[in-house]
């Protein structure tokens, strides 16, 4: 008996003829059992754009179901011509391949069968149609986004304190006061981004996507010129058609006080913080940052208490200098005890030998090429002698090969300095030396290096939970040596 494959799509669109999977796949499952085939399996894409193959996984996979030697498929069976692409070249690539490969392509609902010597133009035509009812789509939905907004109409997506319908949007009325509250307290009661995060989430406010207040959502808000009766398309505002949340007046002023506050100057903070992300919260495992600290008292803060308020999570306070001594001291032991410097070493050789290489060939080609110009030169002053070229031309000619030569020359000595300096004998010596002594260079580093040298080495920290913060101690420090790692700084 025939074996035969199915493959059923619906479209992302919204249109006529968008027949439903299940109808889809109970046709194919009749057609088989009306002519004999035995229905090896069912492809279901789901709703995916029939615009292009390459982002239709299933389809990839059916493809190369059709074409194993070892399945023996026969035929490909599809509900309908346009499942199997809306792009004309790539229905009649895939038409070619099958008919080329003695496999037969059913259209159940377009009544072709790639068997009838008819049955090529037909297809060719389905698949016309459907590119030409792609494009017609595609045009419909972009010019009636474009009217919807000329007409200051909604195009789509969230926008807190407001919900959408036909195209509109309407009033939500407990998020429009949220929305005001957020606006007069930043801009009449010159409250930060951080206070108004906390206080809403203190009262039990949460955003459109049901999560706490932070920084960022605060001061998407106060730029979001939807709340002063704007829309947007393409870049540019129109006025809309729903109500607006904050007059004018408040929307100036809001709008002053931003630019006002974006040309204060940073605060600059007391110190670098270089566990900064390694150390996680005990209470929410999230990362622990910079905390509110004064030059004299310094600590590492939950970085979610420190966005959303106490609401979201505790402080949980760990001490700066404690924290550090703690883990450079673990570190320095741990690194002691581990036989560090012979992988870097042979990552290292190993690295440098790559790229030695291809200087040397480059090296030899170079030189091969000046020995071409000399030879040049010497050609040159033969044609002189000879009287073969004016006095004129050779001054020319010689000048152009002397300043090639005199470039080669340049590029060859640069080479051989690079080559010399990537052979250095002492390249182990150092970085044992370096290992041995890592706790001196290490003070030596600047705070970024520091930085960069623990978020190499270390995964995170652990801390144990504490009521106080003379309680709060480092549990345990992971680390994450391997050769990935060693290679970065090698």
């Amino acid at each position: 008996m025939p074996r035969a494959i199915g493959y059923v799509r619906i479209s992302t669109n919204k249109q006529l003829g968008n027949t439903s999977l299940e109808k889809q796949k109970a046709e194919i499952k009749r057609y088989c059992e009306e002519n004999n085939l035995s229905l090896v399996k069912i492809y279901d894409e789901g709703a995916r754009s029939g615009e292009n193959m390459k982002d239709r996984p299933v389809f990839k996979e059916m493809y190369h179901h059709a074409f194993d030697k070892e399945e023996r498929i026969d035929y490909v069976v599809v509900f309908k011509a346009d499942r199997i692409s809306r792009d004309n070249l790539d229905a009649l690539y895939i038409f070619k391949k099958l008919t080329q490969a003695n496999k037969t392509l059913i259209s159940i609902a377009d009544n072709v069968d790639t068997r009838d010597p008819q049955a090529k133009l037909l297809y060719h035509i389905m698949a016309l149609v459907s590119e030409l009812e792609k494009d017609l789509i595609s045009f419909r939905t972009t010019t009636g986004m474009e009217k919807n907004a000329e007409d200051g109409k909604f195009n789509g997506g969230k926008i807190y304190g407001y919900y959408s319908e036909n195209k509109e949007l309407k009033l939500i009325h407990e998020e429009a006061k949220v929305v005001q509250y957020i606006f007069e307290k930043y801009t009449y009661d010159q409250w930060g981004y951080r206070k108004i995060a906390s206080n809403l989430n203190d009262q039990g406010f949460k955003t459109k996507n049901n999560k706490h207040w932070g920084i960022t959502a605060i001061k998407t808000i106060l730029n979001n010129r939807f709340y002063n009766g704007m829309t947007k398309w393409k870049g540019q505002y129109k006025k809309g058609k729903h109500v607006k949340i904050i007059d004018d007046e408040l929307w100036y002023q809001t709008q002053k006080m931003l630019k006002l506050r974006s040309s204060e100057p940073t605060k600059v903070h007391p110190g670098n913080y270089p566990l900064s992300g390694l150390m996680k919260c005990p209470q929410c495992g999230s990362p622990m940052v910079q905390g509110n600290s004064s030059p004299r008292y310094k600590y590492y803060q939950c970085s979610k208490n420190k966005n959303g308020g106490k609401s979201v999570c505790s402080s949980n306070l760990v001490k700066k200098e404690y924290a550090e001594e703690f883990v450079y001291s673990k570190f320095f032991t741990t690194l002691k005890s581990l036989d560090i410097a012979t992988p870097i070493i042979s990552t290292t050789i190993s690295s440098l030998q790559s790229e030695v290489e291809p200087l040397n060939e480059k090296l030899k080609s170079m030189k091969k090429e000046l020995k071409e110009i000399t030879l040049e030169k010497k050609n040159l002053f033969l044609l002189k002698r000879k009287s073969t070229i004016n006095d004129l031309t050779f001054e020319q000619e010689m000048a152009d090969v002397q300043k090639e030569e005199g470039q080669l020359i340049q590029f060859i000595n640069v080479l051989e300095r690079q080559i010399a300096q990537q052979k250095k004998t002492n390249l182990k010596e150092s970085i044992k030396i370096t290992f041995e002594k890592f706790e001196l260079f290490f003070k030596l580093m600047s705070d970024e290096d520091k930085k960069t040298v623990l978020h190499t080495f270390i995964r995170e920290i652990h801390i144990y939970q504490g009521k106080k913060t003379k309680d709060r101690t480092i549990k345990e420090v992971f680390y994450d040596f391997n050769l990935n790692n060693i290679s970065k700084i090698a």
